[in-house]
């Protein structure tokens, strides 16, 4: 065996190698994740924010009515759920008024 068989052998193992460890990662599952991304139609607005490490929420914003809405997807239960509704006019009224 002289050195050039030697080098070809020694540089097959290495691509094999390599190549093994590329399809191992590229078969792993990767986490689906949209955070950030925003869609707009007419006078809706949505926008997806993660809001712990297990929590992905969606805010849709309703520009007509002046009304935002968050909803998780609760996947014990299967379905949407609504976390918090806010009314933009309350943010209009001056600091101390009336509700």
């Amino acid at each position: 065996m002289n050195k050039q068989t030697f080098s070809i052998g020694v540089l097959s193992i290495t691509a094999t190698v390599l190549l093994v460890g590329i399809l191992v990662v590229l078969s792993m599952p990767r986490p689906v994740q949209a955070v950030g991304e925003i869609d707009r139609g007419g006078d809706y607005v949505m926008v997806t924010s993660q809001f712990m490490s297990n929590w992905e929420v969606v805010f849709i914003t309703d520009a007509a009515v002046g009304r935002m809405g968050a909803y998780f997807y609760n996947i014990n239960t299967k379905t949407v759920q609504l976390v918090d509704m806010v009314e933009f006019a309350r943010f209009t009224r001056p600091p101390g008024a009336q509700r």
